[in-house]
């Protein structure tokens, strides 16, 4: 479970919402039957660059192809074909906000555990990111728990409000995943 942002290329020129939506969606599926664009490679080698000059910390996923391939019941050529993203990882200790760079979009993942101030500073950090990719892609950023897509140039991250209400959620929504009553034990009416 995580909180999940989106940077896309408008055909619109605008941030927009519904068009973010629709891309979304072919992004997905696109993921989930191992279809990828390798024309775009320049602009995610770009992109990955960028995000890497604004935190040199960020790690690179190597991937083992071989093993991919062996898992998958697949030719290590196909393994190379599907997984032609860049994952950056933060380092042991960094703020975990995790970016996979695709050649048309980035997928940003962000755990539900910071509170307060460390929320604050996961957003902030967040935003140079977005700022990053904006200013090498051209991408704008969509938030599909709000549904809003915005120009982090233009207004940076709106809030994380919403991030705050699940954080809050989370103790509860692993006490109904793993079965366990929301009443104390010691409470017995």
């Amino acid at each position: 479970m995580s909180y999940d942002l989106y940077c896309y290329r408008s055909t619109s020129a605008v941030p927009n919402a519904s068009e973010a939506r629709v891309l979304v969606e072919s992004f997905n599926a696109d993921g989930e039957a191992g279809r990828t664009n390798d024309t775009l490679s320049d602009m995610r080698d770009k992109v990955a660059l960028a995000l890497l000059e604004q935190n040199p910390r960020l790690e690179q996923f190597q991937f083992d192809y071989a093993e991919i391939a062996k898992v998958d019941g697949i030719s290590e050529q196909e393994a190379r074909a599907r997984y032609q993203h860049i994952e950056l990882n933060p380092s042991e200790g960094d703020l975990a906000i995790q970016l996979t760079v695709y050649g048309d979009h980035v997928f940003i993942t962000i755990p539900y555990w910071y509170r307060g101030s460390d929320a604050d500073r996961v957003f902030s950090e967040l935003s140079r990111y977005l700022r990053a990719v904006r200013r090498t892609a051209g991408f704008f950023a969509y938030d599909p728990q709000t549904d809003v897509a915005f120009d982090p140039e233009q207004t940076g991250f709106p809030d994380h409000l919403q991030y705050d209400k699940v954080v809050k959620e989370v103790p509860k929504i692993v006490n109904q995943a793993v079965g366990k009553p929301n009443k104390h034990w010691w409470k017995f009416w």
